[in-house]
């Protein structure tokens, strides 16, 4: 069971629906493109809810949008897989997950255009596909055991980020924190943040741990990788995060990004360029396509 925001044909504004297997659409009447207090219910009690539709559509006749449309936050961690080649010895009951967030208005949808911002922004874009978490019921100090009991299903995240920024010859110039800075600065721009195309139930995603994330470019496997590398597994992420902050309904946490193929380093990122069309497939969630503008 799949939860999509859509515009339909002769619609005045964003819709909620549920999809079943079939890619048939479910509309939820008086949702008013918000899913927040869907995000309360298990499979059984938003199957009821998608029982009542008045209107049904079919997937291939709307345009998808963002499945949260103004999530409260959108968290992102940093450094969270051990490389393909190895494992990092990291004990996870001493050290922290390293998280930032990205603003809302870096998020976009499924099929929307990336800005370009090469030579404005920018010198250089890279891609980074994710598996997002989307919380349901909220909590603050949650523990190891109850955190996943707070999911309520998964998306997925392209966590885009800019590369050496064009900034002020004057803060280019000062060397105090210029790299973290830059580096958290450039997964801010407007429309960094692409996700979607809808958000599966995390008890028909099953296992977490054990799902295939690989990235295309172009039609070319750049990415290829598996969630059984994190670090931090997701239960980890919560429980860490509620310790700072209350997680509410819709809140969004992209869990990191694999690791480049075997043998490959940083310094073989292949940069993103103006038209090109980026796909991340996190496997039992979904597909999502964006094209840079050119």
């Amino acid at each position: 069971m799949r939860l999509a925001r859509y515009l339909a044909p002769g619609s005045s504004g964003p819709a909620v629906g549920v999809i079943d297997d079939d890619d048939n659409i479910m509309e939820i009447h008086g949702a008013g493109g918000d899913v927040g207090p869907l995000l309360l219910l298990d499979k059984e009690g938003l199957g009821n809810v998608a029982c009542t539709a008045i209107r049904r559509h079919k997937l291939a006749d709307v345009r998808l949008l963002a499945p949260i449309g103004r999530p409260g936050k959108i968290f992102a961690l940093a450094g969270n897989y051990h490389p393909h080649d190895s494992w990092l010895d990291v004990d996870v009951d001493v050290e922290i997950p390293k998280f930032f967030i990205k603003p809302i208005t870096a998020l976009l949808g499924p099929c929307d255009e990336i800005p370009n911002t090469q030579g404005t922004s920018t010198v250089d874009t890279i891609q980074e596909i994710e598996l997002g978490v989307v919380i349901g019921k909220p909590g603050r100090h949650i523990s190891l055991e109850d955190a996943m009991n707070h999911v309520f299903g998964y998306t997925v995240i392209n966590d885009f980020s800019g590369r050496d920024l064009i900034l002020h010859p004057d803060r280019n110039a000062s060397e105090n924190m210029k790299e973290w800075f830059e580096w958290l600065n450039g997964k801010w721009l407007d429309g960094f943040c692409p996700t979607g195309p809808w958000i599966r139930l995390a008890e028909d995603v099953g296992d977490p741990t054990n799902l295939q994330v690989t990235t295309k470019v172009n039609g070319e496997v750049r990415v290829d990788g598996n969630t059984s590398r994190m670090l931090f597994d997701i239960p980890h992420q919560i429980a860490y995060i509620s310790k700072l902050t209350t997680l509410e309904p819709g809140d969004m946490i992209a869990t990191g990004v694999v690791p480049l193929a075997p043998g490959k380093s940083d310094d073989d990122e292949v940069f993103i360029q103006p038209g090109d069309l980026v796909e991340g497939v996190v496997e039992g969630v979904g597909t999502l396509s964006n094209r840079v503008a050119s």
